[in-house]
């Protein structure tokens, strides 16, 4: 019999003070996470392309990138929302990594998992818009390196006390981000081959980007595989957390069916971005979602 999968949320270009409530009332229907999106500016006009969109169904560009979008700090918002819930998950999907100094990065990683007690997860990845890029100063072609390297400043600053760092991009001295180890779970993102190969060789888990199908998803585990047993890690654990095209029972059970228990919807598939639309509304939308799918409150939240 195929498991009921822990059920999450992404979301992007959201009001704040709706977005509180919504957390609230999917952490007390029984949702596993909420992961926000990144994006710090709109470029005024832009020729990159998003790798994961092409395939994507119902996802579009315009939907990340248009006019109207409303762009929030991912931090601030994170900070809120930890502060109006207390068991669930919380993480980015995904932050744009190359794009921060790394011990900046860190202090805001080490932040978030202290004060969410514990429940933040970093989502990362190399990113994809150039021209976000170019108008922050920081090298759309070092992107890859600067990931990489960061990922070592981020574990050495997690262990707690202090560390010193002399590479590509970054050199300092012996610096402390925290006295006290960090356990921030390092979630991976991307579909293509260099992504795939970071998660063989560093992560605690894998999110692929945008949406895919499920032969898309199947094909993509395959290669996170192969290179696990080639690099000796089959027997270490590696979490999948996998955003299908659609938030529907049919779905999601397909996804459950092949093993995937970690699911995570797109925002506008569970609750509509629309403004016009009613508070009360939306909360209904994701209590009639939660019946459809399954999901049940834990234990310290329906008491």
């Amino acid at each position: 019999m195929t498991r009921t999968p822990k059920i999450g949320i992404t979301t992007y270009n959201y009001p704040p003070q709706e977005l509180i409530n919504l957390a609230r009332t999917a952490e007390r229907l029984g949702f596993e996470g909420l992961w926000f999106g990144e994006h710090y500016v709109i470029p005024g006009a832009y020729g990159s392309k998003h790798p994961g969109i092409a395939d994507a169904a119902d996802h579009k560009e315009d939907e990340i990138l248009s006019p109207s979008v409303r762009l929030y700090d991912p931090w601030f918002t994170l900070g809120a929302v930890a502060g109006a819930t207390t068991t669930l998950k919380l993480g980015t999907a995904i932050c744009i990594v190359p794009i921060m100094h790394p011990l900046l990065l860190a202090r805001a990683t080490a932040t978030a998992h202290d004060v969410s007690g514990g429940r933040f997860r970093l989502g990362m990845g190399a990113g994809w818009l150039k021209e976000e890029f170019e108008a922050l100063g920081v090298p759309f072609e070092e992107r890859g390196s600067r990931l990489d390297e960061a990922i070592d400043i981020l574990r050495a600053a997690w262990q707690g006390g202090f560390f010193e760092h002399q590479g590509k991009n970054f050199q300092f001295g012996p610096v402390q981000i925290t006295p006290h180890a960090t356990p921030v779970p390092m979630v991976c993102g991307g579909n293509t081959g260099p992504a795939l190969r970071r998660v063989v060789r560093v992560a605690d888990a894998w999110m692929n980007s945008a949406m895919v199908t499920l032969e898309e998803a199947l094909r993509l585990r395959d290669s996170i595989e192969q290179g696990r047993a080639a690099a000796g890690k089959t027997g270490a654990p590696l979490t999948y957390y996998l955003r299908p095209p659609e938030a529907t029972a049919d779905e999601v059970g397909r996804f459950a069916a092949e093993g995937f228990d970690n699911i995570v919807l797109w925002g506008p598939h569970v609750w509509s971005p629309s403004s016009d639309i009613p508070l009360e509304a939306k909360v209904e939308s994701l209590t009639a979602l939660a019946r459809d799918l399954g999901v049940t409150p834990p234990a310290a939240v329906a008491a």
